[in-house]
């Protein structure tokens, strides 16, 4: 009887390291991923004078496909789709045209429905190969080639640069263009080589990156071909005790007049704190030498098109920034911009509520103020409800 109980228990142990030693292998990874998500989005713009009310309303879907051929060889693929209808479409004359921003060689967006009332763009950002093997890492095609380190303007982000204001758009642009990365030691030191061009000839660009660690700090250093420029690039990120503090410097300078003082220059640092309630704050500075005083345009800067060589319309932009989860479901988050020349002053909250798996909901809002006399005026407002549903 004992030796019955023996060999049962000696059995069952058997099982259990059996079991447990087949939840430790890892499945491989599919060979074809699809994710995506839909969002519903409601916009309100006003300003203060009457009968200025505007609505707009769009579906946003976006799919990322993926197909691993090996463990060297993939393919990825990324669609984006928008539906826009409303007072704002009937409204804005060439409004198609508008959120027509296909630059690439490739002509891979289009517009399927293009009604006085009723438009929708598709465009295909993401379209690659990437091959890796060892220390090499190469991406051909459809791409972002993200270098920026700071948390809001990046200068040294001279394939993708971004509007800050543009909120739903989190992806950014891709760049058509082969990446090669190196890797040097351990951690994230290496090289990455990057070249692009658009559909125009002189959009063409060719940087050299390289990254390294020093005395508790990652620092990152580039030349380039930007465009008509010869551009040189630093960005860090490390800490000033237990407070995070990135930075990134750039200098343009036009090929054709290298010795004169027309070149242009663009500095951002970046601080932040996170406290032991789970409060975060934050700050930037952002110095564009290109930069000018007037407040023109100041309410449409989420429509404009930026670059790395000018981030912002204005010399000096100053943010400060806060957020906390409340709730493991509720976080609020708070921007406030101000640019001294045009004593400018914008604000940017953004709510999110969690309303389930998969699902969540923001409210998005944007104020632009100047001053006028002893008081700010309000120059416009946008009022986002935004749902997002992911798969």
């Amino acid at each position: 009887m004992k030796k019955a109980l023996l060999t049962a228990l000696l059995l069952f142990a058997g099982c259990l390291v059996t079991a447990q030693n087949d939840t430790l292998v890892e499945a491989p990874p599919p060979r074809f991923e699809c994710r995506g998500y839909v969002k519903y989005l409601h916009n309100v713009s006003f300003t203060p004078d009457k009968g200025s009310l505007r609505t707009n309303n769009f579906l946003h879907n976006r799919l990322n496909m993926s197909y691993r051929f090996s463990n060297a060889l993939s393919a990825r693929m990324e669609l984006r789709t928008r539906v826009f209808w409303g007072e704002q479409v009937r409204q804005t004359p060439g409004f198609a045209t508008l959120i027509d921003y296909e630059k690439g060689l490739a002509d891979l967006s289009w517009t399927p429905v293009k009604d006085s009332a009723l438009i929708a763009h598709s465009i295909v950002d993401r379209l690659s190969l990437r091959w890796q093997h060892g220390r090499w890492d190469m991406v051909l095609g459809r791409q972002r080639v993200n270098w920026g380190i700071a948390t809001t303007w990046n200068p040294n982000d001279l394939f993708n640069a971004y509007n800050f204001f543009d909120f739903d758009y989190e992806e950014r642009p891709g760049s058509d263009a082969l990446r090669l990365r190196y890797k040097v030691g351990s951690g994230d030191s290496g090289f990455d080589l990057a070249v692009s061009r658009d559909k125009d000839q002189k959009s063409a660009t060719a940087a050299l990156l390289y990254r390294f660690n020093t005395r508790g700090y990652d620092f990152q250093a580039i030349g380039a071909w930007y465009r008509e420029d010869l551009m040189l690039g630093l960005g860090w990120a490390g800490a000033i005790g237990d407070a995070g503090f990135k930075g990134e410097a750039a200098w343009f300078q036009p090929r054709n007049r290298l010795l004169d003082t027309t070149g242009a220059f663009t500095v951002v640092l970046d601080a932040s704190y996170t406290f032991e309630d789970g409060w975060y704050v934050g700050g930037a500075f952002l110095y564009t030498s290109l930069g000018g005083n007037g407040r023109g345009g100041l309410e449409n800067l989420a429509l404009q098109t930026l670059s790395a060589k000018q981030l912002m319309p204005y010399k000096y932009s100053v943010l400060a920034q806060t957020a906390h989860s409340f709730t493991p479901l509720f976080t609020a988050n708070v921007n406030v911009i101000y640019c001294p020349g045009p004593d400018a002053l914008i604000l940017f909250p953004v709510l999110t509520y969690s309303l389930a798996d998969n699902w969540d909901m923001d409210l998005v809002a944007q104020s632009f103020f100047i001053p006028e006399g002893k008081r700010f005026k309000n120059l416009g407002n946008a009022l986002v409800l935004r749902v997002k549903w992911g798969f």
